[in-house]
């Protein structure tokens, strides 16, 4: 349309000239212009949610189409509610959408496989664990980032190998008539849209867990209640099972919805968490001079009536052991998430614990990540159930500290100069390597445990007969009851009429299997056990192979308990416990994120002619380290043993082990130093036990300083230094230097 001639006209055929003008631009006319331009045409998007348990937010979304030639389009950010949007105009089907982003501090990789497109239109794209799945059972390898590439594309994905393999896992999915329900009609992984809200369909990927490996896909229904010793069981979906995807093996049934917690009940508990550690330390409980808590403030005081937990209540677990701890004041609580099911026990033996609503009910742990203000992360598991019908913490309401714990320890030999680096005569004790453990405790210091002779444990990954502990005679430290044998008997083994009432032994780590650092098998000193000789009862009489299988997570383990006014082969009580994650063999040790203690540390405190040597009797000790990249030490320890000759309450004298540990705790989570904070308590045991305190055969002497005993080169004394830290798999980690004469 010109612009360029002028004229003068009267007004009226100026406002005629001006209407003549703009209709001759709509309509084509005017100054000869007679080209249209060119349509809008309408791009092409995907939008879909991101999701892993809770809405990814923040997760960068990006795109792979088929066509190397094509530009794949900028990675976009998935907004607070996992939702996102991204054009992919000009892209060849198939396409591959990743989304990378953070669950509980772990960065999490997820795919879709989008096998067609619908140009100028909308096309839905959900990035969940269920289309990473689907993209598993397609992917080379069942690697799902094996897909990441035009050619891999092209040669892997296919509208009919997709179909196939989300009809293998839907049908399987429906077989639980609540998930079946809860997805609906014609559901699909990548199509049907859904909000990330707890409900619907994302409360079935709340209530799941996809594991992907070579081997394929595990499916692991977290609502499926376990009942007496039983462990999660999932199914496992391969790619050969993709060929006749109507044929499956039924997931275990989910609880029905009346017998577990919603969404928004979880969230309500989880709000009072919040709202508590959003508090200063001094507004959440309130601390005498000792450090001790006297007291918890009424926006943490939300225990139901008679709660308990590991022989404690709620001023003494909580309040001292979380609340008092500033590590996680202002800590964001975020979704939680039903990670155990339990059905009610029905215990009836008499001498069986039974917990007040779990025995006869549904119960289920529930774990909240935690986020830190400084960005670190870590998860909180509490065990709920119903109480007057409405949902609340319940504890587990054991009358003792009892646990099994799994764990994994990086043990270094800081005795780089001595005859031990190349000692031949113990190829065992002396050398760098990797163990695999099982944690026993018995803390004789909670609840009454007074007329406590004896535990004898059994479950997964022990010997089938129970390892026994008994009180320990090494005074000083908090560790108490000591493994003694591993065939189940409290019989003494060098005379079976007697009974054991203590023992010399302290260590409670049960060695599943070690290697040396670089992985390979490490043999462990075989337990010996006759009438004249008991060693090495700590230690498995074979290395134990394929534990995360052995010993799965939340493996459930037998307490027995034995008294002293009984003294009888039958124990007095009994109590189960679960364990949280799954054992892992020493060799995978190679690869964790171990943090590095400062080579300063190590010269002053480890070695026998080291500045600090010597006896340690101030808490302002300071210890600095390395975390590796991605972990935080959560709590560290300087330990040291020697022998003396002690005098006990009846004028017998004896050499015992005399054991001290000073503990520190960094005052942020992400610091690599700390101070010390406490020295642990003084006490043996025998001295909590009336049964034996005054027995003129016990010849146990009474520690009374805290003081860290020191290190010379006499032959015996011995320390060590751990850093720990927990995986994002909830498994405990020690990283350990030491000295042993």
């Amino acid at each position: 349309m010109s612009t360029t001639r002028r004229a003068r006209f009267a007004p009226s055929a100026i406002a005629l000239a001006t209407a003549s003008m703009i209709t001759g631009c709509l309509f084509g006319g005017g100054d000869g212009d007679t080209t249209p331009p060119p349509p809008v045409v309408a791009a092409t998007q995907l939008k879909g949610v991101v999701a892993s348990g809770a809405a990814l937010g923040g997760a960068s979304v990006s795109v792979i189409d088929s066509d190397a030639a094509t530009t794949d389009p900028a990675a976009v950010t998935a907004a607070a509610d996992g939702s996102y949007t991204i054009n992919v105009t000009g892209l060849k089907a198939p396409l591959v959408v990743q989304a990378t982003g953070t669950v509980e501090g772990v960065v999490t990789r997820i795919v879709a496989v989008v096998p067609t497109l619908t140009a100028e239109a909308d096309n839905t794209a959900n990035v969940t664990p269920l289309t990473n799945a689907v993209a598993a059972l397609i992917a080379p390898g069942g690697d799902p980032a094996a897909l990441l590439s035009p050619a891999a594309l092209v040669a892997n994905v296919t509208a009919t190998k997709v179909a196939n393999a989300n009809a293998l896992l839907v049908n399987t999915l429906n077989t639980d008539a609540s998930i079946a329900s809860a997805l609906g009609a014609n559901f699909s992984p990548l199509t049907t849209e859904f909000v990330a809200n707890g409900t619907g369909v994302d409360g079935v990927l709340d209530k799941l867990a996809l594991e992907v490996s070579g081997a394929g896909v595990a499916i692991t229904n977290l609502a499926a209640p376990l009942t007496g010793a039983g462990v999660q069981q999932a199914v496992v979906l391969t790619a050969a099972q993709t060929t006749t995807p109507a044929t499956v093996a039924p997931l275990p049934a989910s609880a029905i919805a009346s017998d577990l917690p919603t969404a928004a009940e979880i969230a309500a508990l989880g709000a009072k968490f919040q709202a508590c550690m959003a508090l200063p330390v001094a507004s959440r409980v309130t601390l005498n001079s000792a450090g001790t808590v006297t007291a918890v403030s009424n926006p943490c005081n939300f225990a139901p009536a008679g709660w308990k937990s590991n022989g404690r209540n709620w001023l003494e677990e909580l309040g001292q052991f979380t609340f008092a701890k500033n590590q996680f004041t202002g800590a964001s609580v975020g979704k939680g998430l039903i990670v155990l099911t339990v059905a009610p026990d029905n215990l009836t033996d008499p001498k069986e614990f039974k917990h007040p609503q779990c025995n006869t009910a549904t119960c289920v742990v529930v774990r909240y990540p935690l986020t830190t203000p400084g960005g670190q992360v870590a998860a909180s598991d509490w065990l709920l159930g119903k109480i007057g019908g409405v949902w609340d913490f319940v504890g587990n309401q054991r009358p003792y500290r009892g646990f099994v714990e799994a764990r994994m320890s990086r043990k270094i030999n800081a005795n780089r100069d001595g005859a031990a680096l190349g000692n031949t005569s113990d190829p065992y004790f002396f050398k760098d390597r990797f163990e695999s453990t099982l944690r026993l405790t018995f803390d004789l210091r909670v609840g009454s445990t007074s007329n406590v002779r004896a535990v004898r444990i059994t479950g997964p990954g022990l010997p089938a007969a129970g390892v026994v502990m008994f009180r320990s005679q090494r005074c000083a430290t908090d560790d108490r009851m000591g493994i003694t044998y591993q065939n189940g008997s409290t019989r003494q083994a060098s005379n079976t009429a007697n009974f054991v009432t203590f023992t010399g032994t302290s260590g409670a780590d049960f060695v599943l299997d070690a290697a040396n650092l670089d992985g390979t098998p490490l043999a462990m000193p075989t337990p010996v056990l006759n009438a004249t000789t008991v060693s090495f009862q700590d230690f498995a009489p074979a290395a134990v192979a394929n534990q995360s299988s052995v010993i799965p997570a939340w493996s459930r383990y037998k307490l027995e308990i034995f008294h002293h006014d009984v003294m009888s082969d039958t124990p007095d009580e009994v109590v189960y416990v679960r364990i949280n994650s799954a054992a892992e063999n020493a060799a995978l040790g190679v690869g964790k994120p171990w943090p590095t203690l400062a080579s300063s540390f190590v010269d002053a405190y480890l070695k026998p002619t080291g500045a600090s040597a010597g006896a340690v009797s101030s808490l302002s000790t300071s210890m600095t380290w390395a975390a590796a990249a991605g972990s935080y030490v959560g709590s560290s320890y300087l330990f040291g043993q020697n022998f003396a000759t002690l005098n006990n309450n009846q004028g017998e004298s004896a050499n015992y082990a005399h054991r001290a540990r000073l503990d520190f705790e960094p005052a942020v989570l992400g610091n690599t130093s700390a101070t010390g904070f406490e020295f642990a308590t003084v006490a043996s045991g025998t001295s909590l036990s009336t049964f034996t305190q005054n027995a003129g055969t016990n010849p146990n002497p009474r520690c009374t300083s805290t003081d860290l005993v020191p290190l010379s080169a006499n032959t015996n004394d011995y320390r060590e230094a751990g850093l720990s830290f927990r995986g994002s798999d909830r498994k405990l980690y020690q990283t350990i230097w030491f000295w042993d004469n």
